[in-house]
């Protein structure tokens, strides 16, 4: 059980199977039994590997800003803890990390447009008492890709035994006037294993009976929902559809946000470089911001201190320069943004 648990883990994390019967797709994949698979997807949900099931979604597809920002909190532990405090009861922030650096609260808002993200981060500004907060949009997009199985260089499921994706027609794009779009996103960004302790073996089925309670459709049918959802993946609506994990339960303790001054010529040369590097999950070009002249950021994860400066070397010597590592020290929050809940 315990070789299946690494196996389904591995899998489920960017492959869970936009089909009728997934954890069927998945046991035949594996060797394994439907029953057998759904226990396990169970006990990793018990033991807090597996922090959700679901979608991914790219913001700006669905007509929303992020941004990443950052304050710099003067005092101890208890003055970070009280404007951590503040930050995390923002329901548009949905990441925030305490880090090495004078701007050591870094944390992400997601809102309906940039205009909304500034007016949210000066609210903040005003409630800690924390002015030249940074706003850092992301100008360009390297990689966003979280698979700890990867970044081991062992990955447990050949790529055989991953779902292939079929052809399908060019994708339409989301459509944030289509009730069943809507919809769909909400079922989606929730934990579509369900509540419970026992999982929800046929969730596409669940999604359409909330569909059509949502939108009034009685036609609606779990065919309708595996269509859209691989077309809104075809299209990078949807980024990633599996298991959101906890990193440190993987094993991955040790994290560090690397930040560049690139010049801005080699930016994409080097973005795409250290996007190529399976212990790189992140990788953003991003503004330069007054005394901030960081302009390239990528994430970087490793199992020891040691393999952390590793991996950090590695990304040095492919670029000719010198990174400076925000290592996370504390995790405030890290939740999934809850899309059209207004």
């Amino acid at each position: 059980m315990e070789a299946l648990r690494e196996r389904v883990l591995d899998l489920i994390q960017s492959g869970f199977p936009l089909e009728s019967d997934p954890y069927g797709v998945i046991a035949a994949q594996l060797g394994a039994t439907r029953d057998d698979v759904l226990d396990v997807v169970a006990a990793l949900r018990a033991d807090g590997s597996i922090r959700r099931l679901g979608a991914s979604f790219a913001s700006k597809k669905l007509g929303y800003s992020s941004t990443l920002c950052a304050l710099a909190v003067p005092g101890g532990p208890q003055e970070v803890d009280r404007v951590a405090a503040i930050v995390n009861a923002v329901p548009n922030v949905t990441h925030n990390y305490l880090r090495t650096n004078r701007y050591n609260l870094w944390f992400t808002i997601i809102a309906r447009g940039p205009e909304e993200v500034a007016r949210i981060l000066s609210r903040i500004e005003e409630e800690s008492g924390c002015p030249d907060a940074l706003n850092l949009p992301a100008t360009a997009l390297y990689k966003i890709k979280v698979d700890f199985g990867e970044m081991k260089r062992r990955p447990l499921v050949t790529p055989s035994e991953r779902t292939e994706p079929r052809d399908l027609p060019p994708a339409r794009p989301f459509d944030a006037d289509d009730p069943f779009d809507v919809a769909l996103v909400r079922w989606a960004q929730e934990d579509i294993a369900g509540f419970g302790e026992a999982v929800d073996a046929d969730p596409f089925t669940t999604a359409a009976a909330f569909i059509a309670a949502e939108t009034g459709d009685s036609t609606v049918d779990e065919a309708c929902v595996i269509a859209r959802l691989r077309e809104l993946k075809q299209g990078k609506v949807i980024r990633r559809f599996g298991a959101l994990v906890a990193h440190r339960k993987m094993g991955y303790a040790f994290n560090g946000m690397t930040v560049w001054d690139v010049p801005a010529e080699r930016a994409d040369e080097v973005g795409k470089a250290f996007a190529a590097q399976p212990f790189v999950s992140h990788c953003y070009a991003r503004p330069r911001s007054g005394a901030w002249p960081f302009n390239l950021y990528a994430m970087v994860h490793a199992t020891t201190q040691e393999e952390l400066d590793e991996r950090v070397a590695t990304l040095e010597a492919s670029c000719g320069m010198q990174a400076q590592v925000l290592v996370s020290t504390r995790e405030y929050k890290k939740t999934s943004m809850r899309y059209f809940t207004e």
